[in-house]
């Protein structure tokens, strides 16, 4: 079986750390823990924004569990970060993966670089509609090893606003 990030990686697959191949092969579910940083943006409309999409709390080394399902369309990625619940569904549009959360739609072209996992924002849709880049939400984000541990590093910025949230962390395959 063709997982969704190998057959968007093609060849690149391979370069990936055993961990991160593992967590993007559910079969049909594949569940890491760990532990997550999360900084919201102090902006009071960041703030806002961040509590209505639901996304996490700030705080250090807050207890991550996070679960991929294979799905039919894709995967669905479930975050638990300090007990919160956020839910994203990805999938694929020719060359690009998609992530849906709410209204939103967002695409990236993956690549791999010296092992890193590099999520290129290539647009926004928001009610199927695509937004111009000068109020497009901006995201950077990758994803890695250190030893036998997956890292991430992930971060959303709002134009005029600035900084939504960033959380980074650190998991291995669950023990249960």
């Amino acid at each position: 079986m063709t997982h969704l990030y190998q057959a968007l990686l093609g060849p690149d697959w391979a370069a990936l750390a055993p961990v991160t191949r593992h967590l993007h092969s559910p079969d049909p579910t594949v569940l890491l823990e760990g532990r997550v940083d999360i900084v919201r943006g102090r902006n009071p409309l960041a703030r806002l924004i961040a509590t209505l999409l639901g996304l996490p709390r700030s705080g250090p080394q807050q207890s991550a569990l996070v679960k991929v399902s294979a799905v039919e369309s894709g995967e669905l990625l479930e975050r638990w970060y300090g007990g919160r619940h956020f839910a994203t569904l990805k999938g694929r549009s020719g060359p690009y993966l998609t992530e849906r959360f709410g209204p939103f739609e967002l695409r990236f072209a993956l690549r791999v670089e010296a092992g890193i996992l590099r999520f290129d924002p290539s647009g926004v849709r928001l009610w199927g509609l695509s937004l111009p880049s000068t109020v497009s939400p901006s995201v950077t984000a990758t994803e890695g090893a250190v030893s036998d541990a997956h890292v991430f590093d992930v971060s959303l910025r709002l134009p005029l606003i600035g900084l939504v949230v960033h959380y980074r962390g650190k998991l291995a395959v669950a023990t249960d």
